[in-house]
């Protein structure tokens, strides 16, 4: 019995999300850069505790499947997926907002890249060096990353397909009408797994953990 309950939960991921408003003042600072002092707490929930939760799924999904990428790669892919999978679970309006949200932010960054690279090629040299601890640095890759998926605009099948994954696309989702912030990270996950075991998709157990540091965002 102990061993049978050791390999469940081996198998079982977590998506560790922090929380704006129990950060350091230091700690909010990136944030602030990123997304403006207006409304920022409002900003903040609709990226990482609503589409940034699908983004960790992602990478939870790809482990249990035993897809392997570079960093980048992964990172770029993830954020496909998730602007698929909110392209088809979101009644629209949410959507909207995030690609307000993002044009604003990026357009109000100035490019880190250089002039002579690619935006993957320079993130792919970068990466794992102290730069990326740059929440305004990281910050830029990550919200170019999920505006290119915007502007790709690929559906889930074809998200789906370029991983080799399968599913049944033709089954009904449900949108995820309920609230946003720290508080309901739990339900928008749930109804994200709910939807993807619509969609015949073998999936792991995955849970949140909310942590108090808000530049904590992975899974593992």
């Amino acid at each position: 019995m102990v061993r049978i309950m050791e390999e469940r939960r081996s198998l079982e991921h977590r998506i560790i999300s922090g929380q704006y408003e129990l950060g350091t003042e230091e700690q909010k600072a990136g944030y602030r850069q990123l997304f403006g002092e207006e409304d920022i707490q409002h900003k903040f929930d609709l990226y990482f505790h609503w589409y940034n939760i699908v983004h960790e799924l992602g990478h939870c999904l790809l482990e249990h499947w035993g897809i392997e990428m570079s960093n980048v790669r992964e990172e770029m892919y993830v954020n496909e997926f998730a602007v698929a999978y909110w392209a088809r679970a979101d009644k629209g309006e949410r959507m909207g907002e995030l690609r307000r949200l993002l044009e604003a932010a990026v357009d109000a960054l100035p490019s880190i890249v250089p002039e002579d690279m690619g935006f993957e090629e320079y993130f792919e040299r970068i990466w794992g060096s102290g730069l990326l601890n740059d929440a305004v640095i990281y910050g830029f890759f990550q919200l170019n990353s999920v505006r290119q998926a915007m502007e790709k605009g690929a559906d889930l099948a074809a998200v789906l397909e370029k991983a080799g994954i399968e599913a049944d696309l033709d089954v009904p989702v449900e949108a995820y009408g309920g609230e946003v912030g720290a508080a309901y990270v739990q339900d928008v996950l749930e109804c994200a797994m709910a939807n993807l075991r619509r969609l015949k998709l073998d999936l792991p157990q995955v849970r949140v953990e909310l942590v108090e540091n808000p530049l904590i965002q992975c899974c593992e």
